[in-house]
């Protein structure tokens, strides 16, 4: 299940962030926090932002949703799981529900996942996102270090 987050979320959305699972470079409590409201605030600015993926138990197994700040050139369509939940579907199924919410609100959608990112790539692709080495990168990112994918639309 997607869901809207709550402050009670926080300690494992942290927990993966602070890891070295987490794409941060920058891994301190104090950015995480500033990313979680990054991404769950953009509900209010946007309308659109980040879900907790939820377990039918309540358990939350990671987070899905977009992001859209003024350095990204195109909305973005992200997942993560935390650790213990890799590969069951979460992340694909996740990612699914929350693109086919997004098909006719969003005139583009892409999914900017770091190189090293096997797994982020391969949800990307069961999508059906394709990778545009085209695209406008994040403000700061690389394209030695970020790949940009695809879901649908253009810049």
């Amino acid at each position: 299940m997607l869901r809207a987050p709550a402050r009670e979320d926080f300690a494992a959305y942290e927990a993966f962030m602070l890891s070295d699972r987490s794409h941060l470079t920058d891994r301190t409590p104090r950015k995480v926090w500033h990313l979680f409201a990054v991404e769950f605030f953009g509900w209010c600015l946007d309308g659109l932002g980040h879900w907790v993926i939820e377990r039918r138990d309540g358990r939350p197994v990671g987070v899905a949703g977009f992001s859209h700040p003024s350095y990204y050139p195109e909305p973005e369509m992200g997942w993560a799981l935390y650790d213990g939940f890799e590969g069951r579907g979460y992340a694909t199924e996740a990612a699914r529900a929350a693109r086919d919410w997004a098909r006719d609100r969003l005139a583009s959608l892409v999914s900017y996942i770091a190189s090293t990112g096997v797994r982020s790539i391969a949800v990307a692709e069961r999508l059906g996102a394709v990778r545009d080495d085209e695209a406008v990168l994040p403000e700061g990112a690389s394209p030695k270090t970020c790949l940009v994918y695809r879901h649908w639309g253009s810049a």
